[in-house]
């Protein structure tokens, strides 16, 4: 939605050009070419113009030179396996040694001879980026004390824990703040009281540092290891869908471990052009990849689409299970994916945020309002007969999906500090950018909108009021009533340690219509566009009570819909209802409408009475779009009063669902086969059918076309190859749609174990406990490149009818 925006940068992709001398990544010229034409042409006499290969070559700190008799590094041994383990980055299936920042990493350097406590100086470099600098940072040099001494420069420390012979083993402790990426480890060696023995050697050694919610020095700290568990090292999730009456957990595979996501998240803060000094930040970090995410700024990872038509090849939203395949075709590509919706946009961003190590987690909030002219309001419309005027209302969304990250606010005053809430799908620019966020849930909740960043944003699409407003025939407007109740219900995410609903609305906001509520409301509307209008004097008092009346039913049955309305007047009241259907998107747009009718009931005061709507399958069909979403209306008018009340809720049918026939348990680094199942249970002939299908460490992202027509109470069954690579217990997903339905989905869980275990297993009874082992396989049993089952992503034709009949 909205406008599609510049494009630069470079692609992330999986072959790079060569390079035949330096090992960093290069940024973008083309774009460094695009903001010197902006900026008037040639900038030989504003600015230094060098290229980053030009600037290396002049950096004496950065060179390589050999003189005399001084040590000559041999070897690097990193210790991977051990610092990895130590630092809960033994997860990430890319070789290199990642650490986290603030925490202390071991090395054993390894001389060309022995070396001598009295006679040799050793110098160990840390160089960030693609021009180190020692006077901005991206330089660390740092003397190394042979005589078991410690050496330190702003906050980072070197120790020796050992000299043998020719092997010095060092400790390394970065700063707590440290720039997040790869650095390359330069050695300098120079002999006592001599000028003429020196050596600077570059051994092509770099490791990745990450930001680290176990280092209390850390802005991303978190206390709680549980916490640190759910909100970073779980791979998998669940992000809520549906609406405020009804609604689920979807299954996510989040993936952050898998590559090539840590390349790809570490590749876009590249693309996005984050200054180097900006990767320590959190937040100018969660800026740079809320932009680059979606696809309307420099050509970012997803494209959002939200139509009821899609080209063909490409993959629909509701059709992804998790963020890895998305990432994957983004790595080999280089273009934007199609398409994503706020779910994908937030599990994605969920992925890449801990994949970085910022805690994070996907959020929803239930009728979610979008504010679009800043008016902290969401106004609704009705002509005078009660219909809706659906071309001038703000939309509110039954569901849109965001994400919070848990850290310090050290750019804001004190009090602002834990979750923040930042938004990566493409709504409304925030400085120029399709951007949003982070912005701390204290100041959502007390209606601090003048914070950085888009606060006042979010805090209407959580808070804001709806205020209802009858049209005249001759386009007047005049404030009906005043919903204060409706916007931002029951706002969710996963549950630590379970895949439970927790519920967030109170940390957004204070209770509906308690004063404190009222207060925040109230001081929010000084920076609202409309607060000269004084609308909250116009409001009518309210005469009537609304509840919907919107049964659990399956797709291609018939419907039946209604409302409830109590009379809270001390007087009896005759009232003119209307009931609307019509079909909807899950964003709140209205697409046609199915039926209405008007019905006049009589109230005695403190009475009810439900008013229902019937509507056949076959009504509804006409009009229905794949999503099964419609949106209810009903509006009232008080005959003796004129009065004009209204109220509406979207809703979703309930869908078939895939069946798993896989074994509860089986072997690491072995082909299991299984399949999954899909019953046509609705009344509809369904076209162009596809399973989607996921597992962390299990089964990468694989999509399986069914070319033939599904038609009513038809089953299909795919194929399916398993290949674990991990232990414990694997989630799978999967979903199917087609032309006429989406959204369906299936998960299964499967215990993984080793193959020692596994054939212990088989010699047992089958009626005995048998065992499990959840620790990570060793290296020698991992398979060779000939032995791991190839995967066809993002369309693979499957096991698929080659024509389709009807």
């Amino acid at each position: 939605m909205g406008r599609r925006g510049r494009s630069s940068g470079e692609g992330v992709t999986a072959n790079p050009p060569k390079r035949t001398r330096h090992r960093y990544n290069l940024r973008s010229q083309s774009s460094r070419a695009k903001r010197d034409a902006a900026l008037g042409g040639e900038q030989d006499g504003r600015r230094t113009v060098i290229t980053d290969e030009e600037f290396r070559e002049k950096n004496a700190a950065l060179a390589v030179v050999k003189e005399g008799k001084s040590l000559d590094v041999e070897s690097i041994d990193l210790l991977k396996e051990e610092n990895r383990k130590l630092h809960h980055t033994d997860e990430y299936e890319q070789e290199d040694l990642i650490v986290r920042r603030g925490q202390e990493f071991k090395m054993k350097v390894k001389f060309d001879r022995n070396v001598n406590k009295d006679e040799d100086l050793i110098f160990i470099k840390f160089a960030y980026g693609a021009r180190p600098q020692e006077s901005k940072g991206s330089l660390v040099r740092l003397a190394i004390d042979l005589t078991d001494g410690i050496e330190t420069l702003n906050d980072w420390v070197v120790k020796v824990t050992e000299v043998v012979k020719d092997t010095v083993t060092l400790t390394i402790t970065s700063e707590d703040d440290s720039m997040i990426g790869k650095y390359e480890i330069l050695f300098e060696t120079k002999l006592k009281d001599s000028d003429k023995d020196f050596n600077k050697q570059d051994l092509d050694t770099t490791f990745i540092m990450l930001f680290n919610p176990w280092c209390k020095g850390d802005v991303v700290y978190m206390e709680k290891e549980e916490e640190r568990f759910e909100y970073v090292l779980n791979d998998t999730g669940r992000i809520w869908i549906g609406s405020a009456s009804r609604n689920y957990g979807r299954p996510w595979n989040f993936g952050q471990f898998e590559t090539p996501v840590l390349s790809v998240a570490l590749g876009l803060l590249d693309k996005g052009e984050l200054a180097d000094s900006g990767r320590n930040s959190v937040v100018s970090v969660i800026r740079c990849l809320s932009a680059l995410t979606n696809s309307m700024d420099d050509e970012g990872v997803l494209e959002g689409r939200w139509t009821s038509e899609y080209p063909k090849g490409s993959t629909k939203p509701w059709e992804w299970t998790g963020s890895v395949g998305i990432i994957e075709q983004f790595h080999e590509t280089g273009k934007p994916v199609q398409y994503g919706q706020c779910w994908v946009f937030s599990g994605l961003f969920t992925t890449l945020l801990r994949a970085l190590g910022v805690p994070t987690r996907s959020v929803t909030t239930f009728e979610s309002a979008h504010d679009i002219d800043c008016s902290m309001t969401i106004d609704k419309h009705y002509d005078e007969d009660g219909e809706p005027l659906e071309d001038l209302n703000d939309s509110v969304w039954n569901f849109h999906v965001w994400n919070e990250s848990y850290f310090r606010r050290v750019d804001l005053p004190s009090g602002y500090d834990g979750w923040q809430a930042h938004d990566a799908t493409p709504q409304e620019a925030s400085e120029g950018v399709m951007r949003c966020g982070p912005a701390p849930l204290k100041a959502i909740k007390e209606g601090h909108v003048y914070l950085n960043f888009d606060t006042g944003f979010i805090f209407s699409e959580v808070n804001g009021d709806r205020v209802e407003w009858e049209v005249s025939k001759d386009g007047e407007m005049k404030v009906v009533y005043i919903d204060k109740h409706s916007v931002g219900r029951q706002i969710s995410t996963k549950a630590v340690g379970s895949d439970a609903l927790h519920e967030l609305t109170w940390d957004y906001k204070y209770k509906e219509g308690t004063e404190e509520e009222r207060r925040v409301v109230e001081f929010v509307n000084k920076f609202s566009t409309k607060r000269k209008r004084n609308i909250y004097n116009k409001g009518k008092p309210k005469e009537l009570e609304f509840e919907l009346l919107i049964p659990d039913t399956q797709i291609g049955d018939d419907l039946s819909v209604g409302v409830k309305v109590k009379n809270l007047s001390s007087k009896d009241r005759n009232i003119r209802v209307r009931l609307t259907l019509a079909s909807t998107f899950y964003t709140g747009v209205v697409g046609r409408k199915v039926k209405g009718e008007v019905t006049e009931i009589q109230l005695a005061a403190g009475e009810d009475k439900a008013v229902m709507l019937d509507v056949t399958s076959d009504e509804y069909t006409e009009v229905m779009n794949p999503e099964g979403n419609f949106k209810l209306t009903a509006t009232c008018r008080v005959i003796e009063t004129n009065n004009m009340f209204a109220t509406s809720e979207s809703f979703f049918l309930t869908k078939p669902g895939i069946e798993f026939v896989i074994p509860d348990k089986i072997c690491s680094f072995t082909e299991t086969m299984g399949s999954m199942k899909f019953k046509n249970t609705t009344n509809f002939k369904l076209h162009n059918c596809v399973f989607h299908i996921e597992g962390a460490y299990i089964v990468k992202a694989k999509a399986y076309p069914y070319r033939k027509v599904v038609h009513p109470g038809d089953e299909v069954s795919i194929d399916i190859s398993l290949f674990p690579r991990r232990l414990g217990n694997r989630l799978i997903m999967a979903t199917f749609s087609a032309d006429e339905i989406t959204d369906v989905e299936g998960e299964t869980t499967v215990h993984v174990v080793s193959k020692s275990d596994w054939e212990e297993l088989e010699d047992k009874p089958s009626n005995e406990e048998k065992p499990s082992d959840e620790e990570k396989p060793t290296e020698d049993d991992k398979p060779t490149e000939e032995e791991k089952p190839t995967e066809d992503t993002n369309g693979g034709s499957g096991d698929a009818a080659n024509m389709e009949t009807d």
